[in-house]
């Protein structure tokens, strides 16, 4: 696409972004709402248009080339993001559920379900495109070192015995069945020779016959042609399927994909290039306006020289490097902070003169405190959003750009290179700060021959004498963890992790793989007291939320409220495991496998432990971002553990891991995220303490099986026609997870049956014969997830205001017997 799409996608989140700053910073202060579903939906509204806004903003800083707008955009668009995260967890504390539908939000707005997809910022790998092929590269000359047979073990699947018998058994009746085909040809071509032997001879051929023969075949294929693209026009006109010069990548698509790639090459040279010129104009800054700002600086100070010695009698203290120097004499002040210094002042004086009464002081201070508890209880009877760390951000960044480029004309810029001028007046700002440097020194040398010839006062004496430094420490800053290992590098640290199968390289998967649908009933269930099962998108949603966004962003992650660990909750084969990796790819971290079985043997002992945990959370910091992986994460946290895992020590980072996240900060970006089946054999309290976040991953419902269908089947490389009716395929496979579909679809789609789809299409019935060797999800085991999540903090939340309303609501019905 040409710039001229992008700065039409820019001034449309310009207008967003205007309308949203309104909304928020409003000229008065709002009052609070004090009806919980009005409030819900002025949360949902907000959060889907910044989700829009978003979404415009990725683009246009993705493919954006001038390089001097794109470090604004590039803060705002970090803004967004970080307020995304802040509404997500307001909406969190409203409604108590961790997914959330706003199927009605979108119908106001006009908008679709793909609408409510979280971008993902492309910038978190191509920035450190660099970086992350060096890491990988480590990592794979590592994995070459190990033993090639350890390699191929590990590579190569491993077959059960019963599979591995199958597989002769099939092999064993293809063989024979086709020995026993040869033997009956041969067996038929017989009998047609005894035949004809007996019949006298061949007789000569029809011609006449053969002919309409050959015209029967011929004009009946040519009909069902026709039939079948007359059939395909009539679903692509009615909207039911796609018209096929639109199937599969156009050319307009692969140009633009192309498109995409070129401007990313031009920001590389626009971006060196910029990088010159803001050497260059420096040096010519320097040397051209260098000398008459010096020698400008120079007067100014000595006319305050001149003007205190008449004022005062004496020459003024220099002020000191520390405080800014002669910068402060000649700042420009706002008059909020001319009034401020005012202000000050007078309270200086009034409190040397004494002249306030204490009783005076009491009376007022009890007015304040009425006054806060009578704002206080105004702001408990409604509802209000909570301070936003990233307002003031997107607020700034929204000024700048509007100073610096409202007035532009970009039609000159057409290829969207640098501004010179405003290179240049950024740089004579530094250039002044630089040479200032240069003058207070040699003024404050002057000022000292000027007090000795004038004054014949040393300037030593006038110096105020320096506050002693105690050598005691004030407070404590915080538990540090102590460095087991400070003479080792962190590549040889690394390169251990590696060996140890601690580190290890997770497979290439994208968020979108997950594939699924929307849940289009979720407000009306709701509506109606019935909690929805949340859908694929909507755990997509959570995931690039609490996990994507947070890693992808330092900034982010600094402001955004805090999440260190995140537990995935569902049945086997529900792709808590994908998720994990989905993660990894999307944000380039490290993945450190810290599954119980995993661990088993590996650094015995409390010692072993300890280094253990040194290691993994070194590492994680060094080479941020990083995922910690907890597979089973139930065993870390048994109950009672079972006999045949007492030797495998599970619990082994119960205490120690909890330690290590607790020193985790703002500035790590280091996310733990479990996964688990079989929570409720965990002990809830001491594992609702590890994970902050917990998320249930369900089954799939219909339109989600539907998607992973077509999707599996594609992706295999099957074919998709109308002889394989996918409605009721998934219909029929209610029940199964997303991991059982792809097992099915894997086993149908073999390379032999692949070659064999131009003569024979494929068919639901295959897909049913092998899924239904799977084990489905049980309807006890999916209720027995639900009950344990209700005894969840969040859970237990929500129980509770189910409670009051039910009892409001029966007190109300009492009341209106009792009028009757």
């Amino acid at each position: 696409m040409a710039s001229s799409t992008y700065e039409q996608l820019w001034r449309e989140s310009r207008g967003a972004l205007a309308e949203l700053l309104a909304q928020e910073l409003p000229a008065e202060p709002r009052k609070a709402e004090r009806n919980a579903a009005l409030f819900w939906h002025t949360l949902a509204t907000l959060f889907v248009r910044y989700l829009q806004t978003a979404r415009r903003l990725e683009a246009c800083y993705d493919q954006g080339v001038q390089p001097q707008k794109r470090p604004v955009l590039r803060r705002l668009l970090d803004g967004v993001l970080g307020r995304l995260l802040e509404l997500k967890h307001e909406l969190v504390a409203l409604q108590l559920s961790e997914y959330h539908y706003m199927d009605h939000v979108l119908h106001e707005l006009r908008l679709g379900p793909a609408d409510l997809e979280v971008p993902i910022p492309r910038y978190f790998l191509h920035e450190r495109a660099k970086a992350l092929q060096e890491r990988r590269e480590v990592l794979a000359e590592i994995l070459a070192r190990v033993a090639p047979s350890k390699t191929a073990a590990a590579l190569r699947p491993s077959m059960p015995r019963e599979e591995a018998v199958r597989l002769i058994q099939m092999a064993e009746r293809m063989r024979q069945g086709r020995l026993r085909a040869r033997f009956m040809r041969e067996i038929r071509r017989d009998e047609e020779r005894e035949r004809k032997a007996r019949e006298g001879g061949s007789r000569e051929p029809n011609r006449a016959q053969a002919a309409v023969c050959i015209q029967k075949v011929w004009k009946g294929c040519l009909q069902r042609r026709l039939t079948q693209q007359d059939r395909l026009q009539e679903m692509a006109f009615i909207g039911m399927a796609l018209e096929p010069q639109l199937a599969g990548a156009s050319p307009a698509i692969i140009r633009a994909q192309l498109g995409e790639e070129f401007r990313r090459m031009r920001q590389a040279d626009y971006e060196a290039e910029y990088q010159e010129a803001v050497d260059s104009i420096h040096d010519t800054v320097y040397e051209v306006e260098g000398p008459s700002m010096r020698e400008e600086m120079k007067a100014q100070l000595r006319q305050w020289f001149i003007e205190c010695r008449d004022l005062t009698g004496r020459f003024p203290d220099f002020p000191e490097e520390a405080i800014g120097g002669s910068s402060i004499l000649f700042a420009q002040k706002t008059p909020e902070e001319v009034k401020a210094e005012l202000d000050l002042a007078e309270t200086q004086v009034e409190k040397k003169k004494g002249k306030e009464k204490p009783k005076e002081k009491e009376k007022g201070k009890e007015e304040e405190k009425k006054k806060e508890k009578e704002k206080k209880s105004e702001e408990d009877e409604g509802l209000k959003l909570s301070p936003s760390k990233f307002l003031a951000a997107i607020d700034q960044g929204f000024k700048e750009y509007t100073a610096l480029w409202s007035n532009q004309d970009e039609v000159i810029n057409f290829e969207q290179r640098y501004e010179a001028e405003l290179i240049k007046a950024e740089k004579q700002k530094e250039v002044a700060a630089e040479i200032r440097l240069q003058v207070d020194e040699l003024m404050r040398q002057e000022l000292r021959h000027l007090r000795l010839a004038v004054d014949q006062e040393d300037s030593k004496a006038g110096k105020p004498p320096k506050a002693k430094t105690s050598a005691k420490k004030k407070g404590k800053k915080g538990s540090k963890e102590k460095d087991l290992t400070p003479d080792r590098t962190i590549d040889s640290l690394y390169e251990e992790l590696v060996l140890q199968g601690i580190i290890i390289k997770p497979p290439k998967v994208q968020l979108s793989d997950y594939s699924g649908d929307f849940c289009y009933l979720g407000t009306t269930l709701r509506q109606a007291e019935i909690e929805p099962t949340p859908s694929t998108l909507d755990v997509r949603q959570n995931i690039a939320l609490y996990a994507i966004l947070p890693l992808g962003s330092p900034t982010v992650h600094e402001l955004a409220p805090l999440v260190r660990s995140i537990l995935l909750v569902g049945p086997a084969g529900t792709g808590k495991k994908m998720l994990v990796h989905a993660v990894c790819t999307e944000t380039g971290a490290n993945l450190f496998d810290l599954s119980p079985d995993n661990l088993a043997g590996k650094y015995p002992g409390k010692s072993g432990l300890q280094m253990l945990i040194h290691l993994v959370f070194k590492v994680a910091h060094a080479f941020q971002p990083s995922v910690l992986w907890v597979g089973n994460a139930e065993k870390t946290f048994y109950k009672k553990v079972p006999k045949e895992e007492k030797e495998l020590d599970p619990k082994r980072l119960k205490k120690d891991l909890l330690k290590a996240l607790s020193l985790l900060t703002a500035a790590d970006r280091v996310l733990l995220m479990g996964a688990s089946s079989r929570p409720y054999l965990a002990d809830i309290k001491a594992l609702c303490k590890a994970y902050e976040r917990i998320l249930l991953v369900p089954r799939p419902d219909y339109a989600s099986r539907y998607v992973a269908w077509q999707r599996l089947i594609q992706k295999q490389g099957g074919v998709l026609t109308d002889s394989l009716d996918l409605s009721a395929l998934a219909k029929v496979s209610d029940g199964y997870s997303q991991g059982r579909l792809a097992r099915a679809v894997q086993a149908v789609l073999s390379e032999r049956r692949l070659l064999q789809l131009p003569k024979r299409p494929l068919v639901a019935s295959e897909f049913l014969q092998m899924l239904a060797r799977a084990e489905p999800i049980y309807p006890e085991e999916e209720a027995m997830l639900q009950d344990w999540y209700t005894k969840t903090p969040l859970g237990k939340k929500k129980l509770l205001v189910e409670e009051e309303k039910r009892k409001a609501a029966e007190s109300k019905g009492k009341d209106k017997k009792k009028k009757k």
